[in-house]
């Protein structure tokens, strides 16, 4: 094992200050509160801090078992792991960089317009607190130097942000006097007119328009938020109609829905990759500066994964209509009814090849999305799992449950065809169970036949094919509590 470089060092005291290379007091502590009986608070620090650091199921359990066994081997398994967590922490600080510096040299410093632009575009990732930028760009600015990474165009946009936000930029101060002066007159106008010319508050929206739109509301991880937004938009950044709808519905209720469209819509219509146009729909869904490593690659194997599940992705042709959303009402009455008849047209006719016998599916746009499995979608997380088989809010079971799931894992594995009772891999499965069981009790696309975590406990001699038996034996092991 080769040990830390000075570089790596640099890099884990910057954002670890109070980590020591010969120990870790996180592992220490994990294991003090067990030993005091506080399970639920171990688990909270062994899912958030633990997990975050090591991230490499393996090497993060060998970590915690030299550890509990006074190995030896300890300090190496802590170095390597510390490496990685380096190395992780350069590619992250690498990739904040390039993300922070990549449009600073292209603006023209003289525009106000294009100066303000970057500086809100920069402001509205990094914080909404616009004095924690300042502090945020300073810090990369000395990873910059110390790494000699775009130290240069750091510089520049480390200054931008402070004199923007100090409002010490002189032509930044005048356009803003100028721009204010200009919106000041349009208030006046817009007050001295009797009546409006366009009312948000008169458009209405039919209930097909907000379904494109909006997303059911199981939805809740940010993850799977910018995963289901790419999903419901991806095909629609052609239809002009469409388009219309959204602008004015975000308009009318003040979200954010557009500015998520457009995203899309620009990296489609610009060619970028699915990994750019998947960060900048992020930076739309997110509010402030968010950054996950574990949750960025779950993003992008996710998408990559339901991607691929969807036999094409073409733009569709522009259409010139205008939504019936927000058309007067007399006029749009013969649009309604048109539209009804065109929806009874779009009804496939099926053919049953056993039969011959034909039978009427109703037409489900390829745009009305989460029905990834071409059925429909119905939430599978363990928490949802839970509350089918309780037949009660899960929520209130969620302490409950990973404070003792682990008898119940340890007795279905021991009923396993393959495994027996004094295996010496039941640990190593215990926690790979254990893991999967928390990192997806929320999420509604768990897919426990197909996860990597299924195949690595069938080679470790476990047959495990579904999970209901583990909560079944967790909710029999509480009932009789």
């Amino acid at each position: 094992m080769q040990p830390l470089s000075d570089l790596q060092k640099r890099m884990l005291h910057e954002e670890y200050p109070n980590l020591n290379f010969s120990s870790d007091e996180d592992v220490e502590r994990y294991f003090d509160l067990r030993n005091n009986g506080r399970q639920a608070d171990a688990l909270y620090l062994y899912n958030t801090r633990l997990t975050q650091k090591y991230p490499d199921i393996e090497k993060r359990q060998l970590l915690i078992k030299y550890y509990r066994c006074n190995d030896s081997r300890y300090q190496t398994i802590l170095l390597e792991n510390l490496s990685r967590l380096a190395d992780r922490l350069l590619e992250k600080t690498k990739y904040i960089i390039s993300f922070l510096t990549k449009n600073i040299r292209s603006i023209d410093m003289t525009d106000a317009y294009s100066v303000i632009k970057l500086a809100e575009e920069l402001l509205s990732v990094i914080s909404p607190d616009r004095y924690k930028a300042i502090n945020f760009t300073e810090k990369y600015l000395r990873y910059a130097q110390l790494l000699s990474f775009h130290a240069e165009e750091m510089a520049e946009t480390s200054d931008l942000i402070r004199l923007y936000v100090t409002d010490t930029l002189e032509n930044v101060q005048e356009f803003k006097k100028e721009h204010e002066k200009r919106r000041t007159r349009k208030k006046q106008m817009a007050s001295a007119r009797q009546k409006p010319t366009f009312d948000l508050s008169q458009i209405t929206f039919l209930p097909q328009d907000i379904s494109r739109i909006l997303l059911p509301s199981a939805i809740t991880r940010i993850e799977d938020t910018v995963i289901a937004y790419c999903m419901k938009y991806w095909d629609l950044v052609g239809d002009s109609a469409f388009e219309k709808t959204i602008v004015l519905y975000s308009r009318k209720y003040n979200t954010k829905h557009s500015e998520i469209f457009y995203a899309i819509k620009n990296g489609r219509d610009h060619g970028w990759k699915d990994e750019e146009i998947l960060n900048s729909v992020l930076s739309s869904v997110v509010t402030g500066y968010y950054y996950s490593i574990s949750g960025d690659v779950y993003l992008q194997r996710t998408w990559a994964r339901y991607k691929a599940k969807k036999t094409s992705l073409p733009i569709p042709q522009k259409e010139t209509s205008i939504p019936e959303s927000y058309m007067p009402i007399a006029k749009s009455q013969k649009k309604v009814k048109k539209q009804q008849k065109k929806t009874l047209i779009k009804k496939a006719l099926v053919t049953n090849e056993k039969t011959g016998k034909k039978r009427i599916k109703p037409f489900i746009p390829a745009t009305q999305i989460l029905n990834i499995e071409q059925n429909s979608f119905t939430p599978n997380s363990i928490s949802d799992m839970i509350k089918k088989m309780t037949g009660k809010t899960y929520t209130v079971y969620k302490e409950l449950f990973f404070r003792g799931i682990r008898p119940a894992i340890r007795t279905v594995l021991s009923n396993s065809k393959k495994g027996t009772f004094f295996d010496s891999k039941q640990n190593s499965a215990e926690e790979l169970i254990y893991e999967f069981l928390f990192l997806h009790f929320n999420d509604p696309y768990q897919n426990w036949e197909k996860s990597e975590t299924y195949l690595k406990i069938s080679e470790l001699g476990y047959e495990i094919p579904k999970l209901e038996p583990i909560i079944s034996t967790w909710i029999k092991n509480t009932r009789s509590k």
